[in-house]
């Protein structure tokens, strides 16, 4: 996993044609002191315009020459699998591709801040509802909650220690054992788990994520 950087902002392209759909991104973007909307753009032709230098995140939503958001997702990551793309569609349907976030229309504020700072750390997710058949994980522990809660605003696991007054060997035991009691394979497959079954409250990750 690549971290993205404390203390820088990150750089995002909004690409939307829906007028107001994009006023409110971009107020609650402007809001945040951790990003920097660089351009906003309504067609595809200015989306692939104002990215031969890669943004840290794009948002793409449906966009004037290219209503349907997940053609106009496919289209953009064949030029640029390592992009990171944020589409947001309620009926989205895209490979497992690293660096790609699916977030339904009906995400609140905090879920699309959050969804973006997932990006920016390197990790891919769907917010698409959870198999049914997957066995129930067991309970973990307060504080492997707390590190699951880190893992998910993309924290390093020295900076999970220092925020956590814990050692960094002592991180890396938990991060271990969240992997073992909810049967994934990766840390990247903890952060996704969490954000779909609404394991960690996405709404308390805004705060989390500024804090050092």
């Amino acid at each position: 996993m690549d971290d993205a950087p404390i203390g820088t902002r990150t750089r995002i392209v909004l690409a939307e044609r829906r007028t107001l759909f994009r006023i409110g991104m971009r107020k609650l973007l402007d809001e945040a002191p951790w990003a920097e909307v660089t351009h906003q753009v309504d067609t595809f032709a200015g989306l692939t315009r104002h990215t031969t230098r890669p943004p840290d995140v794009v948002v793409l939503g449906c966009l004037a020459d290219v209503p349907r958001p997940p053609l106009a997702a496919r289209r953009f990551l064949a030029g640029r699998p390592s992009s990171s793309v944020l589409l947001v569609d309620d009926h989205a349907d895209l490979p497992d591709t690293p660096r790609v976030g699916v977030l339904p229309l009906s995400s609140g504020p905090d879920e699309f801040l959050c969804a973006i700072r997932l990006l920016a750390a390197g990790y891919a997710f769907s917010a698409a509802p959870t198999p049914r058949d997957r066995p129930p994980p067991e309970r973990i522990t307060r504080r492997e909650t707390d590190v699951l809660r880190l893992l998910v605003c993309g924290r390093t696991n020295s900076e999970m220690a220092r925020q956590l007054a814990l050692t960094e060997s002592t991180v890396k035991f938990h991060v271990q054992n969240l992997l073992r009691k909810l049967r994934l394979p990766n840390r990247a497959s903890a952060v996704a788990y969490a954000y779909e079954t609404g394991l960690i409250n996405v709404g308390e990750l805004s705060d989390t994520a500024r804090r050092r």
